[in-house]
């Protein structure tokens, strides 16, 4: 994959824009072809064979994390494996900074943007769901609030793999805005908040399946969930979280910092880091 090069043309219509904020998610968009996308996974499972700059978590903070249902890595915590590998991987990177993501992120919410996270999230074959959640984050414990002051990010989630109703593929409540109750989803002292069941309207729910090279973009408020793999193949995608330089982002792990993809950080309030090369 080749150095990103800027596009300034618009990607997205004003109906999706506008699509964007009354729903709170939009897609496919298309960042490549099936074929680019597969020439790049090879390169991409090497990155995920290897861990990266993330630190497994402390015993006490792994039950009840979502990061806990994604493939496993032979017993060992997936987190150094899939967390933040935009920091040490050039491909990861770009592939983050692709320039037709980056210019719907543009439209969206303007020139000045941050990297702040990014995630690899696969699921096996026969894997499970990923309950309803608001990706917006709340509190885990009294003092521990998560992620980000004032609470602002959105997310492109990549398909690397075919993402099918069959694999499992994202599902939205369209028009979600408010933050709504959530529940710890175990005990664990950062347990993921998912939505009770009871609270959603599932008949409501809009399918959001992605073929290899396209991805989604949605809200930290839009609701959302995946269900079982059943598809007989696993399913890869990338979620890759963009916030903007007047959010302070709380640091994840020791070297953790905020990449700049888009204009400038006039702000400074972040740790940066210069782009994986």
């Amino acid at each position: 994959m080749t150095a990103p090069v800027r596009t300034d043309a618009p990607v997205l219509t004003d109906e999706q824009c506008a699509q964007y904020r009354e729903q709170g998610f939009l897609g496919p968009i298309t960042l490549m072809s099936v074929e680019e996308m597969a020439a790049l996974r090879p390169a991409l499972e090497e990155v995920l064979a290897t861990p990266g700059r993330a630190p497994a978590p402390p015993v006490e903070q792994v039950q009840g994390r979502l990061a806990n249902l994604v493939a496993g890595r032979g017993g060992a915590s997936p987190v150094p494996f899939i967390e933040s590998r935009h920091l040490d991987s050039a491909l990861v990177q770009r592939l983050c900074s692709h320039p037709v993501l980056l210019a719907a992120a543009r439209q969206l919410y303007g020139e000045d943007l941050l990297l702040w996270r990014s995630t690899f999230i696969a699921k096996a074959d026969g894997g499970p769901e990923f309950q309803w959640h608001q990706d917006w984050g709340g509190v885990y414990a009294p003092g521990e609030e998560y992620g980000l002051e004032p609470p602002l990010h959105f997310s492109f989630w990549i398909a690397i793999s075919d993402v099918t109703e069959e694999s499992g593929c994202v599902r939205f409540i369209p028009g979600t805005r408010a933050v709504l109750p959530a529940q710890p989803v175990g005990p664990g002292k950062r347990a993921t908040l998912l939505i009770p069941r009871e609270q959603v309207d599932e008949e409501r729910a809009v399918s959001m399946p992605l073929r290899p090279g396209q991805c989604v973009v949605f809200t930290d408020r839009a609701l959302h969930a995946s269900g079982l793999n059943t598809s007989g193949a696993d399913r890869l995608g990338l979620a890759v979280r963009l916030t903007l330089p007047a959010v302070k982002v709380r640091p994840h792990f020791p070297g953790h910092a905020c990449v700049v993809v888009s204009g400038a950080d006039r702000a400074g309030l972040n740790t940066l880091a210069e782009p994986a090369k």
